[in-house]
């Protein structure tokens, strides 16, 4: 039997506090922007990432469900040993949810397999229609507008779905507030559905950065990945947003101390099990056009 595409740790690897913070926490973007890969190239990167050293920190690749056969043709390209690991796919939905599921029954599935399904929905009636139709899938994701959290999230916690926040993008207006951002956490920590988190999180710690590869790119303040998944530590916890909020702030990486069972930062420490859980059971992951960045930086500060 094929073995699964991600495995969390390598054999013998010892499960510290940053690694249980990292482990398959990358889903793999590269089809989008900044990055804007072909297929092609972002095919051939997944698999030598796959293949990597840092490869227990991989997630599932991301790939529209209009683009399912594109992405088919590809892998069959790049892919032709029988010794390949099944890779795990998320598919982008669109507004045509028949449609989608139709892109995903017409796949010849095998060497790889379909996970998990993100879509979009504008209010709790939309959810309930996108949800209407069946996905064979163990995960939904459903992104949507905050000032709709109360109700879509109450449709979501009936239904066993998840949610999706939207971090970054490539202009300076798509980044959410730390406010927006805290009381999303909240929310969802409060109505017990479990996110995932997209866009603008290639760095460790907040900061302001560029938001495209190009020369003159506009630069802005970006949230980092470690900041937002320890605020999910203490929102699943039940801190208040003051909490939340402080954690979100940070801009110095020093403020956070990892050593191999423990994290600590300003007032609070989180240990690998409840770092393990919360990532397993609330914070999932967060979709990266590139999966490079992220690790580099953990390594230049040494916690990796």
């Amino acid at each position: 039997m094929l073995a699964r595409a991600q495995e969390q740790f390598p054999v013998g690897a010892q499960v510290t506090a940053v690694r249980a913070l990292m482990a398959g926490l990358i889903d793999y973007a590269g089809l989008f922007p900044p990055a804007s890969l072909d297929m092609l190239s972002a095919v051939r990167r997944y698999r030598e990432y796959l293949a990597g050293e840092d490869c227990w920190a991989l997630g599932k690749f991301i790939v529209p469900a209009a683009r399912l056969q594109e992405f088919s043709a590809a892998f069959n390209e790049v892919c032709c040993d029988e010794r390949e690991p099944v890779w795990q796919l998320s598919i982008l939905g669109s507004a045509d949810s028949a449609g989608d599921q139709a892109a995903v029954e017409n796949l010849n599935q095998g060497a790889f397999s379909i996970d998990a399904v993100e879509i979009k929905a504008a209010s709790p009636a939309e959810v309930d229609r996108i949800l209407s139709h069946s996905h064979p899938v163990t995960a939904i994701y459903v992104e949507f507008p905050a000032a709709e959290a109360t109700g879509v999230l109450s449709s979501l916690a009936r239904s066993g779905t998840r949610a999706k926040l939207r971090t970054g993008g490539v202009t300076p207006d798509a980044i959410p507030s730390i406010e927006t951002v805290a009381g999303f956490l909240a929310a969802c920590a409060r109505a017990n559905v479990a996110f995932k988190a997209t866009a603008g999180l290639h760095h460790a710690v907040r900061g302001a950065h560029p938001l495209t590869y190009e020369p003159q790119s506009p630069r802005a303040t970006m949230h980092g990945f470690v900041n937002l998944f320890l605020s999910a530590v203490l929102a699943r916890r039940g801190e208040d947003l003051r909490a939340t909020t402080s954690t979100l702030a940070i801009t110095d990486a020093a403020s956070f101390g990892f050593n191999d069972d423990t994290v600590r930062w300003l007032t609070f420490d989180a240990g690998v099990n409840e770092i393990q859980t919360t990532r397993r059971e609330f914070a999932i992951s967060y979709g990266s056009c590139s999966f490079t960045e992220p690790l580099a930086e953990a390594k230049a500060l040494q916690w990796l």
